[in-house]
């Protein structure tokens, strides 16, 4: 079977996304498409055995209208939208006018979009641009780059375009609904995957320990790690969510984050100190965020100790403000602060 073949039995079973192709199918639009998630997200639920829908915010429907006022954009997307009656949301955009409103939504300045077609060419990730349609009853797919990668469950970013961001932010957001898929990071950047029974324990816990190695003689109480082994590894990450960072085939950095009631506590968030600078610890905090936006929890929480005040002024740096300070057990005074993001 066809990639193309297999990709249209997969939506055409799809209880979500396959009456909304069907919708856009009788719209009339021009250059009319379902493009990107509302696709590779289905084959990702199909091969991961997920409910139809999951992980979907939205479906998006392209067209073409060289008419570019934004009140006939408007009178489109308020005939079409309710005829769209499935979960999942749609949003429709007339690919004729992203570049008048391009810049002020991401900051940088776009040519006009010539139609349809060089809008999927794109996308931030190359695995990310695709669009079908129904032409009489049958399917069109336009896949410039191929279809492998989705089956194969990767994200390769779409260096063409200065989508590095964009990249990151998709990437994050992926990871932390389908941990299966592997994101190659956009060059230079370090590689986020999720630990799992097979992680190195070994190369984790020494990477904790060079990273926590400057609290030695600082800290007190001394830090939890130097009572944690290779076993009590493997629990924390069986029973939490943990993030590595690879920078060259060598673990860079770690986080763990624990759902906790309304928030996801972050902890153990660590970088390898010859490579401090390179952005690696904020990425793994991306990460984090990306996780408890996905798992609908609205705050970040960490403890940082009274004593590292570096590390209270970089926390401050990323979003989070003190909520309160504590003291571990035997000690009068405050031993941590509590530090909080809301998102």
């Amino acid at each position: 079977m066809s990639p193309e073949a297999r990709l249209e039995k997969i939506l055409r079973a799809d209880p979500v996304v396959w009456p909304a192709i069907e919708t856009a199918a009788g719209l009339g639009l021009p250059d009319c498409w379902i493009v990107s998630g509302a696709i590779y997200n289905t084959v990702w639920n199909h091969l991961t055995e997920r409910p139809p829908g999951y992980g979907l915010k939205d479906i998006d429907l392209f067209y073409f209208d060289n008419d570019t006022s934004w009140e006939t954009e408007d009178r489109v997307i308020r005939r079409c939208t309710p005829l769209f009656t499935g979960p999942v949301p749609i949003e429709i955009r007339n690919q004729a006018r992203v570049h008048l409103w391009y810049e002020q939504h991401y900051g940088r300045a776009i040519a006009p979009i010539r139609n349809c077609r060089q809008a999927i060419d794109d996308f931030a990730a190359l695995s990310h641009s695709i669009g079908v349609r129904l032409v009489d009853g049958r399917l069109q797919t336009y896949a410039p780059y191929g279809l492998e990668m989705i089956f194969d469950l990767r994200v390769v970013p779409n260096t063409a375009n200065p989508n590095r961001a964009t990249h990151r932010l998709k990437g994050a957001r992926t990871l932390a609904t389908w941990p299966e898929v592997a994101i190659e990071p956009w060059p230079e950047d370090p590689a986020i995957t999720q630990a799992g029974p097979r992680t190195d324990f070994d190369g984790l816990l020494s990477l904790l320990h060079r990273a926590f190695a400057f609290m030695d003689g600082r800290i007190d109480p001394p830090s939890s790690l130097n009572r944690l082994d290779i076993p009590a590894f493997r629990e924390k990450v069986t029973s939490e969510t943990c993030y590595l960072a690879h920078l060259d085939c060598r673990l860079a950095g770690c986080v763990f984050c624990d759902e906790r009631d309304d928030r996801l506590y972050v902890g153990k968030l660590a970088v390898d100190p010859a490579l401090h600078g390179r952005g690696i610890g904020s990425l793994l905090m991306q990460q984090a965020e990306a996780l408890a936006r996905v798992r609908g929890l609205p705050l970040l929480e960490l403890q940082t100790r009274i004593e590292l005040s570096e590390n209270y002024a970089a926390f401050l740096k990323m979003g989070f403000t003190e909520t309160g300070q504590t003291a571990h057990g035997g000690y009068a005074r405050p031993t941590s602060r509590t530090m909080a993001k809301a998102l």
